[in-house]
């Protein structure tokens, strides 16, 4: 629960309380991921601490801050002499307004990934954290949040629609009813959260019910409690976890305390098992996609036979150049390549002649049998990475102690860097910005999360001859096959499964069907002044798909 939006509700209310009057008299950084705001308060001098870590980004306020003489960089200059006035969390983000005597608002970003600090006048963003901000549709949000429990009867209809687990179900009511907060609730409750909710009795929906209601008013007592596992912390929470049994507990007087005691114990040396499965998730995810392209890429001996296949179909219409088919779209001959007694019917593309068909065969056949040594040299490339890759999981999980973790990053760094696991890989925020699939060939697939990040990748990150997608006439990613990635043109297959993945990023992820347009990204471009993601497309094609991702690929919303 250290980064559910219930836990940062309560950091809210803690900070509102805190801070309000108090006035800030500089801003700075002295080591990498943290802002150091300083404030003058009615109770002394505090230090508000902004620390933007991947997954453990958080707030916190200490009174014994001293700044460091050398490499210390002053920040958010205009910030200066302004005063708070208040603080309040999005009703349903994890976002964190200071609102300012200047009018201003002060925005802390506390998400996963991209954690960052806004200063914003009005509509206009004054300056920030990072390098990086996110619409400001976004910050137009009620930041009165309350933490009341969902009505009975809302979780009466959810538990009825929604044919999956209990763990699901209570995601879709709250989505901060999840993690340990779901496991607590149902253990409570006496039931399986990985059971079927529609399994649920009408006084088990009401004693879920009532359990829900009570740990929320737990929740809101100011204690929180932080559960170690041989002195190594694993979960902070705001309520007592009692299916937690084997763990040790320690209890506090607020949230801004528990937070700061798990941080420092995780900062002190104890996080050599979450630094361990830090390291081993991204290169685990890195392997599985290498996986996914070797198993997608087409095998050498099918590409000769496609090649030869084509050369065939190329010299019989040539055969029968000035024979008319006997209906549209198709030609059927006798094989003499193989026994004349049979036939073969060779398609043929629509308005065109048998001679421009033989020449497209002829042009398919060369394509093909160049994209034989690229297939080769890509799977021989990929396999090396896949060794390289499991002969780094096996250290990391033969280490076993920080210091030996230590030295085996040291004699990877490159892989390090190339995974974005090192300052030096973290240069780009995020090493790769976009949604990252492969579909049938081979083909990388890449999806924009966001209006900003969608013209990044069309504008920016896509080239002339790439594939685009987008869902027609309703929001979504814009979705890019990159051409290049892999042999030959991509297939018909490829196209519906790059097309699916617009359509499941799409305001439309949960109809049957889907029309999505897509075309040459050479034939989109983005006009002066338009708004983030709007983009104007000439000679589009629509397909229509099921909105879906490809087999085995993950949901990265």
């Amino acid at each position: 629960m250290f980064t559910n939006w219930l836990t940062y509700c309560r950091i809210a209310e803690e900070l509102d309380a805190q801070l309000r009057g108090a006035r800030i008299e500089d801003v700075f950084t002295q080591q990498k991921n943290e802002l150091v705001i300083d404030i003058d308060t009615a109770m002394g001098p505090r230090a508000l601490v902004f620390s933007t870590l991947p997954r453990m980004a958080s707030l916190q306020v200490k009174d014994d801050f001293a700044r460091a003489r050398r490499n210390s960089l002053d920040l958010l200059p205009d910030l200066a002499g302004d005063q708070i006035t208040g603080v309040a969390i999005a009703d349903s983000d994890r976002i964190i307004r200071f609102s300012l005597g200047s009018g201003r608002s002060l925005y802390a970003l506390l998400f996963p990934v991209r954690a960052n600090l806004l200063l914003y006048d009005g509509e206009s963003l004054v300056d920030s954290y990072k390098q990086y901000d996110i619409a400001a549709d976004a910050l137009r949000q009620a930041y009165d949040a309350i933490t009341s429990p969902p009505a009975a009867d809302e979780l009466r209809t959810v538990i009825s629609s929604e044919g999956n687990t209990l763990r699901s179900v209570l995601r879709a009511v709250r989505p901060w009813l999840s993690g340990r907060f779901a496991d607590e609730l149902c253990h409570r409750s006496g039931l399986d959260v990985e059971s079927f909710a529609a399994s649920l009795t009408a006084d088990g929906i009401d004693h879920l019910h009532r359990t829900l209601t009570a740990m929320l008013e737990e929740a809101d007592s100011g204690v929180s409690h932080v559960y170690l596992d041989e002195q190594r912390p694993v979960v902070f929470s705001l309520v007592r976890m009692t299916h937690l049994t084997d763990l040790q507990e320690e209890r506090f007087g607020s949230a801004l305390e528990g937070v700061g005691y798990f941080l420092r114990r995780h900062f002190s040396g104890g996080d050599f098992t979450l630094t361990r499965d830090r390291v081993r998730k991204t290169v685990q995810r890195e392997a599985e996609r290498v996986d996914r392209i070797l198993s997608k890429l087409t095998p050498p001996e099918q590409l000769r036979r496609q090649a030869d296949e084509y050369e065939k179909f190329g010299n019989l219409l040539m055969i029968h150049l000035y024979d008319m088919p006997e209906q549209p779209g198709r030609m059927t001959v006798p094989d003499i390549f193989v026994d004349p007694r049979l036939v073969v019917t060779i398609p043929l593309k629509p308005r065109t002649t048998v001679l421009e068909n033989a020449q497209m065969y002829f042009g398919k056949a060369q394509n093909t049998r160049a994209s034989v040594d690229y297939v080769i040299e890509r799977s021989a490339a990929m396999e090396r990475r896949r060794k390289r890759l499991s002969e780094f999981l096996a250290a990391i999980d033969a280490a076993e102690s920080t210091h030996e973790l230590k030295d085996l990053f040291k004699e990877n760094t490159a892989l390090m860097d190339d995974l974005g696991l090192t300052a030096k890989g973290e240069k780009n925020e995020n090493p790769f910005p976009f949604r990252r699939f492969v579909v049938e060939g081979g083909f990388e697939v890449w999806a924009g999360k966001n209006s900003a990040n969608n013209d990044l990748l069309t504008v920016r990150h896509s080239r002339p001859n790439d594939l685009w997608f987008h869902a027609r006439g309703v929001g979504g990613s814009h979705v890019v096959i990159k051409v290049g990635s892999a042999a030959g043109a991509p297939s018909k297959e490829a196209i519906r499964q790059a097309a699916s993945i617009a359509a499941y990023y799409s305001k439309h992820r949960n109809a049957k069907r889907v029309p999505v347009a897509y075309t040459e990204k050479k034939y989109v471009r983005k006009p002066r002044g338009a708004a983030p993601g709007s983009v104007m497309v000439d000679r589009e094609k629509v397909i229509m798909v099921d909105p879906c991702l490809p087999e085995g690929a993950k949901d990265e919303d």
